[in-house]
């Protein structure tokens, strides 16, 4: 079966939506059952990053995702994004990579850079 490119776009940004509002489950239930990921954080596999991302939920309740933009190419989706932490006064750019399979989400990459607080680039980074 082919999926839509706003298919893959929508469970893209489904995911990373939930896995932000603390839904950690809820999201894993959009990946493929050889999900493997890129963070250099943590270990390659489904459980450790999900297990990462329930802490990060717990620590940082207050936090807010927004996506910017998102791409997609064949079976490929770049999802660029705003993520606040007010308890941290931290707000951080955010490129993720998915890689589907069958409509799942199969690899997954993630990129991130902290705003500072005086910027030079008067049109900011979103």
């Amino acid at each position: 079966m082919d999926y839509s490119a706003h298919q893959l776009k929508s469970t893209a940004i489904e995911f990373l939506q939930s896995a932000a509002a603390g839904k950690v489950d809820e999201a894993y239930q959009l990946v493929a059952l050889n999900f493997c990921h890129h963070n250099p954080y943590f270990q390659a596999d489904a459980e450790s990053l999900k297990s990462a991302m329930r802490e990060n939920a717990r620590l940082h309740p207050d936090k807010t995702f927004e996506v910017q933009r998102a791409l997609v190419d064949g079976d490929w989706v770049a999802v660029h994004s705003r993520v606040s932490m007010p308890s941290t006064a931290m707000t951080i750019a955010v490129v993720h990579l998915f890689r589907f399979e069958s409509g799942k989400i199969a690899e997954l990459w993630d990129v991130g850079q902290a705003q500072p607080e005086q910027m030079v680039n008067q049109i900011g980074m979103f």
